[in-house]
């Protein structure tokens, strides 16, 4: 986060002052709009709490399965950690905490990658797959383990208003960023997941669009196409969770 800051600061030195003062004015209402929330309807850090440790676990996942496979670079980075900090990307926590504040209906965030040097995993492409899908699958347990909780133990979800919130959200978005990740553009795990599994002109294809992959989401996003996709398969999901539930 310090080193966010730095950074930050650096490269706007030569930003005018008027300007420091008008972005600073913004982002001092924005702040203020964002405790007012908060203090409004506190159980929106339970939402952001829930929604950081899902996506820590998700990177998580990640450098364990890579680390399984041979591949000791985020262990020496010290990244095989609950530690928090050593995962949040400023902007991955705030876009998400803006969202959310905000009311947003589709809320997305992300934790720093975590390293990983496909040289060093054993068996070639099934690592790259069996990396590339790990974060997935953590993805799909936490939101297992949210239906576990309202199936083994009735009585707290439903008396509970904590309990019930958290629950209800740790299977939501776990359920949405499982399903985000799977779509294959780069730089999301679907598309490592398609190039581990895919031909050379699949591998081709899918190199040639990372410098792309981020603008893509953007206007997938921006032109409602990313909820369509991923909305029909959230259903479907819920559907077999109530029918494990029940």
């Amino acid at each position: 986060m310090k080193e966010f800051f730095e950074n930050f600061k650096y490269v706007n030195r030569d930003m005018p002052k008027s300007t420091k003062i008008l972005y600073g004015g913004l982002a001092g209402l924005l702040l203020v709009f964002m405790i007012g929330r908060l203090i409004k309807t506190p159980m929106i850090l339970i939402m952001i709490g829930v929604l950081m440790v899902s996506i820590i676990l998700h990177e998580l996942g990640h450098g364990m399965i890579a680390y399984l496979n041979g591949d000791p670079t985020a262990k020496i980075m010290g990244r095989l950690t609950l530690n928090p900090i050593k995962h949040i990307d400023p902007l991955g926590m705030l876009l998400p905490m803006g969202l959310i504040l905000m009311g947003s209906s589709f809320v997305i965030g992300w934790a720093k990658p975590v390293p990983v040097n496909y040289r060093n995993l054993r068996k070639g492409e099934f690592s790259v797959f069996m990396v590339s899908i790990a974060g997935v699958v953590v993805n799909f347990t936490l939101a297992f383990l949210g239906a576990s909780i309202i199936k083994f133990f009735p009585e707290i979800y439903t008396t509970n208003d904590v309990v019930r919130m958290a629950t209800s959200y740790l299977i939501r978005i776990n359920l949405v960023l499982g399903i985000f990740n799977l779509l294959p553009i780069p730089p999301l795990d679907g598309s490592k997941i398609l190039w581990s599994l895919g031909g050379d002109w699949i591998k081709d294809i899918i190199e040639s669009l990372d410098r792309y992959g981020f603008f893509i989401i953007i206007a997938l996003s921006y032109l409602g196409i990313l909820w369509q996709i991923i909305d029909p398969i959230f259903e479907f999901l819920v559907k077999i969770l109530n029918m494990y539930i029940m």
